[in-house]
């Protein structure tokens, strides 16, 4: 949450290069997701995966068998961090590998029925905290706002906005 200071107001490079003025709602909203994200990630399941480890396990989930490549490139993360995180889920038994039938040298990762049933449980258990939290916090108006909200971080977060704005 923003803490109120005026001064500079820092900028950023954009898009083609051009200067961006941040303003300090900006700042302050880049700071509410953050503290949102991080309170939302305690009320995850009693398990030892990483917020990394359950990313990747929702990315096999939604688009099914993949190669490693395929999914550190969904995850936008390196083959060898993203190795990493599959050997751990592979030792937990969440993940397995299998041949690629495309490619012979290549393996499919394919989240196991451990893996998934993770999942929903990480999913049910967040999802009973944020329909208590907004309906014990918040007036219907405010969820609204929020649910609106969430649609716009959600298309934000998937292509990032347009040059020039939203159109």
């Amino acid at each position: 949450m923003g803490d109120g200071t005026t001064g500079p107001v820092p900028e950023s490079t954009g898009a083609h290069g051009a200067d961006i003025p941040v303003s300090p709602e900006v700042l302050a909203l880049r700071d509410d997701i953050t503290t949102f994200f991080r309170r939302l990630r305690k009320e995850r399941a009693d398990h030892k995966l990483t917020p990394s480890q359950l990313q990747a396990l929702a990315h096999l989930e939604r688009e099914g068998p993949m190669t490693a490549r395929v999914l550190a490139d969904f995850e936008q993360v390196t083959p060898q961090s993203i190795a990493r995180t599959l050997a751990l889920l592979e030792d937990g038994a969440m993940v397995t590998r299998g041949p690629d039938p495309a490619d012979a040298r290549a393996s499919l990762v394919s989240l196991t029925e451990s893996g998934r049933r993770m999942l929903i449980e990480d999913r049910e258990r967040r999802s009973r905290w944020l329909a208590e939290v907004l309906e014990s916090e918040c007036t219907a108006h405010e969820r609204e706002l929020l649910f609106l909200a969430g649609r716009i971080l959600r298309d934000l977060g998937a292509s990032g906005p347009a040059p020039g704005g939203r159109g």
